[in-house]
């Protein structure tokens, strides 16, 4: 079978293919707990003998990094002609266990990078992918991402993580602290999802990006209000909860990521400091490190195009 072969769904449209894997039940979590009857949604595109490429991203992200539709969370890297050239790469995406879309829905247990890892990679050993070319992952993705290149070994050709490291900082795990204080005071409703998700925006960008955005008069309130607002139409507060608490937890020593490595970051990034991606590239084995500087700190994943673009060509270059 190959890397990306459709299974337990009907046939997609040509070189697309994707499904709902359910996973053991009830599926062992880090923590003790169980999640029961667990699934994990996922989809492929691109030539099914192709070189396999897993694209992880942040916690809104799901299995669509590209769509026929132009719906997928990362248009600008993933699709014909781009960074991760549909044309000559299979990519695969899933569903964060414990978010939103066809996967399983949280269920007040606790889900750590480590669970998610485990889930993909029973993923990748039904789909028959003896090799893994490379594992793209960003923010929360790449917190995954690590976890599963210590999981596949000299399975894994090459790892790109981006705005990530090994731990979370204390900023961030006190932004994140404030964003589920909101949940609870509003009794986990649609405004106080919409209200977490403007501040928790404020972390992903910078002072500066603002104040370029907005200095001919635009509304910033306005601005924050309308992604929250249409955040809040597609996720839950449970899924909300469960990932951001997921990442707060998320701890790996870089030592045991053997896998060439690139480590992208940003010195603006609130969220993943320079300090914490120096400290990363000290500890693993095979890292290499790209600082760079962005007026839009930590979403510069999404936003610096060549910058990132760059970065993914140079690790693909031993593509064959």
């Amino acid at each position: 079978m190959s890397a990306c072969q459709q299974t337990e769904v009907r046939p997609a449209p040509a070189q697309w293919g994707g499904g709902v894997l359910a996973l053991p039940d009830p599926f062992r979590l880090e923590s003790g707990e169980s999640l029961n009857q667990a699934q994990l949604a996922w989809q492929c595109v691109g030539p099914e003998q192709a070189p396999l490429v897993i694209v992880l991203g942040g916690i809104s992200a799901h299995a669509r990094c590209c769509a026929a539709d132009g719906s997928g969370w990362w248009e600008a890297q993933c699709g014909t002609g781009k960074a991760l050239d549909t044309s000559r790469l299979r990519l695969l995406g899933t569903d964060w266990l414990g978010g939103a879309g066809a996967s399983s829905p949280a269920s007040g247990v606790t889900i750590s990078s480590a669970d998610q890892a485990r889930a993909l990679l029973l993923l990748i050993n039904r789909l028959g992918a003896r090799r893994v070319h490379l594992l793209v992952g960003a923010s929360y993705g790449g917190a995954v991402a690590q976890q599963l290149a210590a999981l596949l070994g000299d399975r894994l050709h090459r790892l790109v993580l981006l705005c990530t490291a090994h731990r979370s900082s204390q900023f961030a795990i006190a932004f994140r602290h404030l964003q589920r204080a909101l949940l609870e005071l509003g009794q986990d409703s649609p405004t106080a999802l919409a209200l977490a998700r403007s501040l928790a925006i404020l972390g992903y960008v910078t002072p500066e990006q603002l104040e370029r955005r907005f200095a001919d008069g635009g509304d910033v309130v306005a601005w924050l209000a309308r992604h929250g607002a249409t955040f809040a139409q597609h996720f839950s507060a449970n899924a909300y909860r469960c990932l951001g608490r997921s990442l707060d937890t998320h701890l790996i020593d870089p030592a045991v990521v053997n896998v060439p490595t690139t480590l992208f970051g940003v010195t603006e990034d609130l969220l993943v400091p320079p300090e914490l991606l120096r400290e990363y590239a000290a500890r693993a084995p095979n890292c290499t490190l790209v600082e760079s500087s962005s007026v839009h700190g930590h979403d510069a994943f999404l936003k610096e195009h060549v910058a990132v673009a760059d970065v993914l060509h140079t690790a693909l270059g031993g593509c064959p």
